[in-house]
């Protein structure tokens, strides 16, 4: 039996129990707790939350502040969604300032696509980061994670995994272990269902991918049992 907690890279809950560790989302001005020791969050303006650039750019200053905590380790979600109400170009000068924000804090950055997997890779080819980029409820098919995979994308899966569609199912199989990570987002089941279909995919067994994903994480954050005590 495996004792390593699951990892949920991206849940709207901290009521998961001592079996996970997750990172929660937090939108700029919300309290932040005091760290325990497990729960952990990310701070961004995803393409759904854009308003208009003064009250985008009101937000930007107040998540920077955010980031001065070391319990939220990621910078986001952000990203690039065609079908937000905001306009492209305004999405993306604030997704560009996010992620220039992931580079000043050392924080890996974790994306929204909605669809615009090029705008992401011309933001990307633009910055060249150091920090890690997190695609997170991915979905891409074989073609577009090719190209993530060249650039050393990292990949969550999430909900839609559990569905065994062909075509992610072949995504899927293609990413190397490395690369890994499972969410909840929105789902209301156990994470441990995603990690079990994950495993069935790669043919190993669940304690097998719950150390896999552990070890991700730990090169992203540093966690010790002591931390989770």
């Amino acid at each position: 039996m495996n004792l390593l907690p699951y990892i949920d890279l991206f849940a709207h809950s901290e009521g998961m129990g001592k079996d996970t560790v997750a990172v929660c989302t937090i939108f700029p001005g919300d309290p932040i707790p005091a760290f325990s020791g497990r729960n952990f969050y990310s701070a961004g303006l995803s393409p759904s939350s854009l308003k208009d650039k003064n009250k985008n750019n009101e937000w930007l200053i107040i998540m920077e502040d955010a980031l001065e905590f070391d319990h939220i380790i990621f910078v986001g979600p952000c990203g690039i969604d065609k079908d937000a109400v905001t306009g492209i170009d305004e999405q993306k000068r604030v997704f560009e300032a996010q992620a220039f924000m992931a580079e000043e804090y050392q924080k890996p950055l974790l994306i929204n696509c909605g669809g615009f997997f090029s705008g992401i890779i011309e933001i990307h080819n633009k910055i060249s980061p150091a920090q890690p980029w997190i695609l997170h409820s991915y979905d891409g098919n074989v073609e577009a994670t090719a190209v993530f995979l060249k650039r050393n994308f990292l990949f969550s899966f999430g909900e839609r995994l559990l569905i065994s569609e062909k075509e992610l199912t072949e995504t899927f199989s293609l990413i190397p272990y490395e690369k890994i990570f499972f969410e909840t987002n929105e789902f209301k089941g156990d994470i441990s269902n995603i990690y079990k279909k994950g495993s069935e995919i790669k043919n190993i067994s669940p304690d097998e991918m719950v150390q896999i994903v552990w070890d991700n994480f730990n090169r992203l954050e540093k966690v010790s049992f002591n931390d989770l005590a």
